[in-house]
């Protein structure tokens, strides 16, 4: 799932692309709290966002939406736990979780607002 979702924008080895998608190596947003991180996927991100020390403005779509919530955690897992990162396994009824709290939102969420998550 990495490889056809992923991997085109955030490369295979997790290191991101300039100009185009940053890094889940060490990064914070994928280390952090994973409810914040689930939204991501769930209805995109837009606007500045600073991943590993660097500042990033671009505009991610919501490439998870359409996922079940196995394949969605699965995926996510396998971010939280490759190429040295050592976060915690996201569960289905994590997903399923966060998509009931997020509805039908269709607009990319903010820096700001996912910082905000609890």
């Amino acid at each position: 799932l990495y490889e056809t979702v992923c991997a085109l924008c955030h490369n295979t080895d997790g290191t991101g692309k300039p100009g185009q998608a940053p890094p889940f190596v060490k990064s914070d947003w994928v280390l952090g709290n994973p409810n914040r991180m689930i939204r991501i996927p769930l209805a995109g991100l837009s606007g500045p966002v600073q991943v590993v020390g660097q500042e990033w403005n671009l505009s991610m779509p919501a490439m998870g939406a359409a996922m079940s919530d196995e394949d969605l955690a699965a995926v996510l897992t396998y971010i939280r736990q490759s190429w040295g990162n050592t976060g915690s396994e996201i569960t289905p009824a994590q997903v399923k979780a966060v998509r009931a709290q997020v509805g039908s939102r269709t607009q990319p969420w903010t820096a700001a607002e996912l910082n905000a998550v609890q």
